[in-house]
């Protein structure tokens, strides 16, 4: 694989990993996608982020969400 074809391998990996935790549909994804930019985001920071484990990486995003003006209550669904 290129590492082009690396980078957006792990980027979608990453965004299926916070899906996951946070309990998202694909379609909440891709609303904070849409409002965030967390494939660009995660593009950016890939040299950095790539090294760390995928716990801090989700958190990271999370962070970024925040920074953002983004209130990580109102993405997370009851439950």
């Amino acid at each position: 694989m290129s590492k082009s074809q690396v980078t957006i391998t792990w980027m979608f990996y990453m965004l299926l990993l916070f899906r996951r935790r946070l309990c998202l549909t694909w379609d909440e994804l891709d609303i904070l996608q849409q409002n965030y930019k967390l494939s660009d985001f995660l593009l950016a920071q890939y040299e950095l982020l790539h090294y760390y484990d995928n716990d801090y990486i989700i958190e990271d995003i999370l962070r970024y969400i925040r920074d953002q003006g983004g209130d990580i209550r109102d993405i997370q669904r009851a439950g």
